[in-house]
């Protein structure tokens, strides 16, 4: 790393400023489970709880139609433990009913967010993150009084939502000569044959992800962070000069569309149906060809600050062995 770098990142942490980081993990994450509870009961949905929309902050959670039946009407909360151990609980999520989108024998629901607890954090650092993201959303708004915002309850759920890592993939899309490439974390599989994609509707990509409906997501290696960020741009892109890309390619092997040669897994899925949802517009898709087979490791998750610090405090605590006892 640069010493630029390492200055940059070292005076981050030492200001603690309130950032969505970069993990490396095996994909899928083991780290935190996430649980949908009510009346005293729980049902396990960490592989099937994904964002539909940032404003309002929209969560999303496939069900069968029979189990939607049964909690129509309950209290839900989304609830993030530590794995092992004592299932420590760090987060949770008041969740309301917002819409119900049926795909077959399952019901997508979309809740949102009133409420939520954020136990990896003291109040006093929470208020900070509320004062530091208050003071960038008045300076972007300055540059740009159309920019993208999202309110103050919403980010703090947001925050909670993130002490669970998301994957980071790189998608690609092409249609009629026009070709993209971007990463995204507003993914994810539903327990289900259906897997999410949530896009912000001023994406120039979501008209070619609707006429293609062919989609590749490349699992990025945390080798390739640096680049995933960098191709943050191509967001704002209709299409891309391919040569420009910081590594070499290679064709999917379904839809021929191209990825990173060093992807980890390269998932191709066909776009079954896509809805306005606030802020963004959700494809629900099912996977076609997810290759190879098994988990990933070392690949790039994002988390929010609050839970990098836990775990690095965890770790820390366990790295430091006991004093001994005087007699």
């Amino acid at each position: 790393m640069a010493p630029l770098v390492q200055w940059q990142e070292a005076l981050k942490t030492l200001l603690n400023i309130p950032l969505y980081g970069p993990l490396a993990l095996e994909d899928p994450q083991s780290e935190i489970s996430v649980s949908l509870e009510h009346d005293g009961e729980s049902l396990d949905v960490t592989r099937n709880n994904v964002v539909a929309a940032l404003r309002p902050f929209t969560i999303g959670v496939m069900l069968p139609v029979n189990h939607v039946e049964r909690l129509s009407g309950k209290i839900l909360r989304l609830s993030m433990r530590k794995t092992g151990g004592h299932q420590c609980l760090l987060g949770t999520i008041t969740l309301q009913w917002a819409r119900t989108i049926s795909v077959g024998d399952y019901s997508f629901c979309l809740f949102e967010t009133p409420a939520c607890e954020n136990f990896c954090s003291p109040a006093p650092v929470l208020g900070w993150y509320d004062l530091h993201t208050a003071w960038r959303v008045y300076r972007g708004r300055k540059r740009n009084p159309y920019n993208f915002q999202m309110t103050r309850s919403d980010l703090r759920c947001n925050w909670v939502f993130y002490i669970c890592p998301r994957p980071v993939v790189l998608v690609t899309v092409e249609h009629n000569g026009a070709s993209n490439m971007f990463p995204m974390d507003l993914i994810g599989p539903t327990d289900s044959p259906w897997f999410s994609m949530a896009l912000r509707r001023t994406n120039p990509a979501i008209k070619l992800m609707q006429e293609s409906r062919k989609i590749a997501l490349a699992s990025v290696p945390f080798a390739y962070k640096e680049y995933a960020y960098e191709l943050g741009k191509h967001h704002r892109k209709e299409t891309i000069d391919w040569a420009s890309l910081p590594f070499p390619t290679v064709r999917s092997e379904l839809f021929k569309l191209p990825v990173a040669e060093a992807a980890l897994k390269v998932r191709e899925v066909s776009v079954e149906q896509f809805h306005d949802v606030g802020s963004h517009v959700l494809f629900l898709t099912k996977t076609l060809q997810d290759a190879p087979e098994g988990a990933c490791r070392n690949q790039m998750f994002h988390a929010f600050s609050s839970y990098r610090q836990y775990l690095s405090w965890t770790m820390s605590r366990q790295a430091t062995p006991p004093a001994a006892s005087s007699k």
